[in-house]
């Protein structure tokens, strides 16, 4: 019905304003990080020098409302466009419907799971499909190979430096599945043997081809999130850090 549609879209349309409001936030301290900086003249020089100084403190003002952050999340073309979080091992799912402020959400925060961080050999950024397209609801553009082809480059930018990663894969799988992809638990850290096995299988699970992967040992990132294909689906871009 319209009231039970209502009820679900109003705080999914505030809680993507959140979000919204955040990225403002970022916006602003990386045009100021990177403003010309005035500098006391030297010399007998009467005019101030302006030079470039990068601030590596562009989330300084995100971490200081959740130290949780651990990094921010871009795709080009799509609304994903979020701050990433990591909750204790005890509770690795805290911010499935959580927001960035840790009150309840629908949407929930996209969040690294369980048994790795952001600077594992390989790691899982989960997030919702959420039906008004937000959170991971445009992750699945990957299937396509043409769009993926066009979009290789995902940026995820820690706290400390900016990192771009390539796409190289897209899988469905089904949790709990006769042939379910166990990806989750190959996060974290892996020997030279596993990693290569792990981009192996994960080649050989996609459903698109752009002839790409890692040729060299390099950090695996995965974004997964609910897919439709099935009852308890899920679907995983896999991208290695250049």
């Amino acid at each position: 019905t319209l009231y039970q549609g209502l009820i679900i879209y109003i705080p999914q349309k505030q809680e993507q304003q959140r979000f919204d409001e955040l990225k403002q936030i970022v916006e602003r301290e990386r045009e100021e990080s990177s403003a010309p900086v005035q500098t006391k003249p030297t010399g007998d020089d009467t005019q101030p020098v302006y030079t470039e100084e990068e601030n590596p403190a562009v989330y300084s003002d995100i971490v200081r409302i959740n130290d949780d952050f651990r990094g921010w999340l871009r795709i080009e073309d799509t609304i994903i466009d979020y701050p990433v979080v990591k909750s204790s091992e005890d509770d690795p799912e805290y911010y499935l419907h959580r927001d960035y402020d840790k009150n309840y959400s629908f949407s929930g925060t996209p969040f690294i799971g369980a048994g790795a961080d952001e600077n594992s050999d390989a790691f899982v950024i989960y997030a919702h499909n959420m039906n008004n397209g937000t959170m991971f609801g445009t992750l699945d553009f990957y299937a396509d190979k043409e769009w993926a082809e066009q979009h290789p480059y995902i940026h995820f930018d820690t706290a400390n430096e900016d990192r771009v990663y390539r796409v190289f894969a897209a899988f469905q799988t089904t949790i709990g599945g006769e042939n379910e992809f166990k990806y989750n638990e190959r996060a974290g850290k892996l020997n030279d043997e596993e990693y290569t096995a792990f981009v192996k299988d994960i080649k050989e699970a996609s459903v698109m081809d752009t002839g790409d992967r890692p040729v060299k040992k390099s950090q695996i990132m995965m974004l997964s999130t609910c897919s439709y294909h099935s009852e308890d689906g899920r679907f995983v871009v896999a991208a290695y850090r250049v």
